[in-house]
């Protein structure tokens, strides 16, 4: 295990070589896997999510994205699947690469003949893998925690909801 630990490292090391400049600008999305709880209390449910963003970088390695996503949810225990679309505000920080970031999402939900609206807090860190000059794979994975009350349906009631993301996606990077 410690070997492949190493070489994981060597390999990430080895291939950071590209600082994301001031002025670059970005296109990408990915597609995810998250695994997430309503409440504290409750089972986890299985989303698949789908997450298209642009971004700039404003200074030399720190990055403003704005991105939407649709998310579905379904299970045995649900009388009707759930469908999410979100608007996402977010920024990372490069290591070459390597990043870390941040983001806030508002989203309105369906779930059959309800509707609710709810605010989230994410954190997030991945890895670029240079597949082509300025094109990358992105791999990274999450964490999303709920805000406040949900809005419509759902109103006076305390957004608890809590979940683990992992997604992987293609990134274009220009000038």
């Amino acid at each position: 295990m410690k070997r492949i630990l190493v070489l994981f490292l060597v390999l990430m090391v080895a291939s950071s070589v590209y600082a994301f400049e001031a002025g670059t600008k970005t296109v990408g999305g990915w597609i995810g896997y998250d695994s997430y709880k309503i409440d504290k209390d409750a089972d986890a449910v299985s989303t698949i999510t789908f997450a298209p963003w642009i971004g700039y970088f404003f200074m030399d390695n720190i990055l403003a994205e704005v991105g939407i996503g649709y998310s579905s949810t379904n299970s045995d225990a649900m009388d009707d699947p759930i469908t999410s679309f979100n608007l996402e505000l977010g920024g990372a920080y490069f290591f070459n690469n390597i990043y870390a970031g941040a983001g806030f999402a508002m989203a309105s939900i369906n779930a059959g003949d309800e509707e609710w609206s709810g605010n989230y807090l994410g954190f997030g860190v991945g890895y670029l893998y240079g597949i082509a000059e300025n094109i990358y794979l992105d791999v990274g994975f999450g964490y999303e925690m709920g805000l406040g009350e949900y809005g419509g349906d759902g109103e006076g009631i305390d957004n608890e909801e809590s979940g683990f993301e992992f997604g992987a996606g293609i990134d274009i990077f220009f000038k």
